[in-house]
């Protein structure tokens, strides 16, 4: 299995997915600066040489735009958008497909990983923001504490998980949010959250 990636990696990793999923040309060390605040270029050539060594990129030495995904980095689909926030309708498959090897995340098996595009801030406090991509792993059990896409009623909602005895909750992770506690009395997990994908903005 690959190695897990770090916070930074991962948004690396996103921005240049993001970038060849445009069809933009591959980012220099500078752009990759400027989008995340380092005030390095070192900064961002150590993250692509980390990138490098997991196998998920190569570069072309000698050539600025010289950053490609590997073949290792594919396959991940885009399943569609799920509410951080009061459920709705269950998420139609797009077709869309990410340049992400789901096994840096631990999905043993990619076949079973999908990804999400977030909308919402039910779930600020784990750190899950509106327009985030979560990767989902289906067919796993969850555990208390886990983050799930959640299928209730025909409708789906991202939530943390938990269990206190014989009784599941939904919980939100957000204060401001009017829905804290969602009582579930029938419940079908349809994925547990493995890691996030992020984009910043300028």
């Amino acid at each position: 299995m690959a190695a897990q990636l770090t916070a930074r990696q991962s948004e690396v990793l996103a921005f240049i997915t993001d970038r060849e999923a445009r069809g933009n040309t591959p980012p220099t060390y500078r752009e990759i600066c400027q989008r995340f605040g380092y005030k390095s270029t070192k900064a961002a050539a150590d993250h692509v040489a980390a990138l490098e060594r997991k196998g998920l990129v190569s570069r072309e030495r000698g050539r600025a735009r010289g950053l490609r995904l590997t073949s290792n980095v594919g396959g991940l689909p885009l399943v569609g958008v799920i509410p951080a926030g009061m459920p709705r309708d269950a998420f139609p498959h797009w077709g869309e497909a990410l340049a992400v090897d789901p096994r840096v995340y631990g999905v043993h098996d990619p076949s079973k990983a999908y990804a999400i595009r977030v909308t919402g801030d039910s779930m600020l406090g784990r750190q899950i923001c509106d327009g985030d991509i979560v990767v989902m792993e289906k067919d796993a059990i969850p555990r208390h504490g886990d983050i799930v896409a959640a299928l209730l009623d025909n409708e789906v909602t991202l939530k943390t998980f938990v269990r206190e005895g014989s009784k599941v909750w939904l919980r939100a992770e957000n204060p401001n949010c009017r829905l804290v506690l969602l009582p579930v009395m029938e419940l079908r997990i349809q994925g547990v959250a493995r890691g996030i994908l992020r984009i910043l903005s300028k």
